[in-house]
């Protein structure tokens, strides 16, 4: 296996939270799943916050272009780890390992594509 793309991002959590009372403005970026995942948390913004920096961090350690981030899906699996599944037929024999983490004020986020 061949590391093919890394990338990483780091996102204000305010910034994410200004950003999610414009109206749609959630619906554009993140996935249905996503958004009922988040808004179920105590800190919704952080892990929205987190997620638009995994998104991110995602879309530039790929190596194709013209992903829409509502095509790269970030989950937990049952144990809490974090997932990501892009829907694009480019991505047929890459992996993407993620690793997220935020604080009250900033989210980050680093993937790793693999082929």
């Amino acid at each position: 296996m061949a590391i093919v793309g890394i990338g990483t991002d780091i996102v204000e959590v305010e910034r994410i939270a200004r950003f999610a009372q414009k109206p749609g403005a959630l619906e554009r970026i993140f996935t249905p799943e996503e958004i009922a995942y988040c808004r179920a948390r105590k800190n919704q913004y952080q892990h929205l916050a987190v997620r638009f920096a995994a998104k991110e961090a995602v879309y530039k350690a790929l190596p194709f272009a013209q992903v829409p981030f509502r095509k790269i899906g970030i989950f937990n699996l049952p144990s809490g780890r974090p997932e990501v599944q892009v829907d694009d037929p480019r991505m047929k024999g890459l992996r993407v390992f993620i690793t997220l983490s935020h604080t009250e004020a900033y989210a980050t986020a680093t993937a790793v594509i693999e082929q």
